[in-house]
């Protein structure tokens, strides 16, 4: 068994048309509202322990992850868990840290800017773990055998050369990954691969999480709720297809 995992994306003031930003407020609202329940954020490290059956989980563990590493994250979320004394694990695109999210539809036509290297080193070691978000954020399915291992190899690198640590986790883009994506990660040397979606399995390369979207509750995954948020949080990630679709067909 392995504790609830939760995918964060956007905490930010700005709005957009998206589902998956989370107004600062309503972010600190589920996570105070976790641990006022008893809920404690586990490390990666104590993941990982879990997923290879070494540790058993506790009855209420979570691991916190975000995914894109998006520069509200360090105003608006990182402080937030710090104070919960919450874990968690940041998932990064390193071809665009310091930049702007231009690999992804502009909902709303609002771009929105991601992490510096200065901020990833600052929270490094702070209780956030940084991983592995591929180089682009490409749909990896569709990206041929050379264009796959770039993306895996050239994000991996990037994160051992800033930080000192090689990465040991990728969480897919859209959180799609079949099983020769899953393998080629093996080959390049993660030890952990998360999705989206789906129930655990046993695979460490398939860790199922549940994505948090504007409509859900102030203890999400791990409520009453937790069924119905996982139905409809299915049907907003087979809306991600569309996304990639779009970011084809422009790119062309």
């Amino acid at each position: 068994m392995i504790p609830p995992v939760l995918c964060y994306h956007k905490v930010e003031r700005r709005r957009e048309l998206g589902v998956t930003r989370l107004s600062p407020r309503r972010f600190a609202e589920q996570i105070h509202a976790l641990a006022r329940g008893g809920w404690r954020g586990i490390s990666l490290t104590e993941f990982a322990a879990c997923a290879r059956g070494e540790r058993e989980p506790g009855g209420r563990e979570v691991l916190i992850t975000f995914d894109d590493a998006y520069r509200g994250l360090r105003e608006h979320a990182f402080p937030v868990l710090r104070e919960a004394g919450f874990h968690a694990v940041c998932f990064v695109i390193t071809d665009y840290v310091g930049r702007l999210n231009r690999w992804d539809v502009a909902y709303g036509g609002r771009r929105f800017a991601h992490l510096t290297w200065r901020d990833i080193a600052r929270w490094h070691g702070d209780g956030i773990a940084f991983e592995s978000h591929t180089g682009s954020h490409p749909r990896l399915p569709w990206l041929d055998r050379r264009r796959l291992c770039g993306e895996l190899d050239r994000s991996r690198q990037a994160i051992a050369d800033a930080l000192g640590v090689t990465p040991v986790a990728i969480a897919y883009p859209f959180g799609a990954a079949t099983p020769r994506e899953m393998a080629a990660a093996e080959q390049a040397g993660y030890r952990l691969g998360f999705v989206l979606g789906g129930r655990w399995t046993g695979n460490p390369h398939r860790i199922p999480r549940q994505a948090v979207h504007c409509w859900s509750p102030k203890r999400p995954g791990v409520g009453l709720l937790g069924p119905v948020e996982r139905l409809v949080a299915a049907a907003a990630g087979r809306c991600a297809v569309g996304t990639s679709l779009w970011l084809r067909l422009t790119s062309t």
